[in-house]
């Protein structure tokens, strides 16, 4: 069974010491960075890190809720997991059809 329980902060993955180095290197490249035209989208910002994660909430019908909590009990992947790499994959597809 899947322990449920909400935490105040997400568990930490690198020391902090880590996270603020990254954050300053980033920032630094960016100063000295001159775009070029395929980075003209927000995101390839230069100062956009990869190990930072942002909640989006989404109201789904009940019935997609089961469908994703039927796929997680029979892939044993979380459920924020499946949604993560399904959001994720179709907005590549349609951002590459835009672009």
């Amino acid at each position: 069974m899947q322990n449920n329980k909400l935490s105040s902060r997400p568990p930490a993955k690198k020391p902090i010491e880590e996270f603020i180095l990254a954050a300053e290197h980033k920032r630094r490249d960016h100063d000295y960075h001159k775009p070029k035209e395929e980075e003209m989208y927000p995101w390839n910002n230069p100062s956009i890190r990869e190990d930072v994660q942002k909640v989006f909430t989404v109201k789904l019908p009940e019935e997609y809720i089961l469908k994703i909590k039927f796929i997680s009990d029979k892939t044993n992947k979380s459920q924020q997991k499946i949604v993560r790499e399904i959001v994720c994959h179709e907005i590549d597809k349609i951002i590459e059809g835009l672009i």
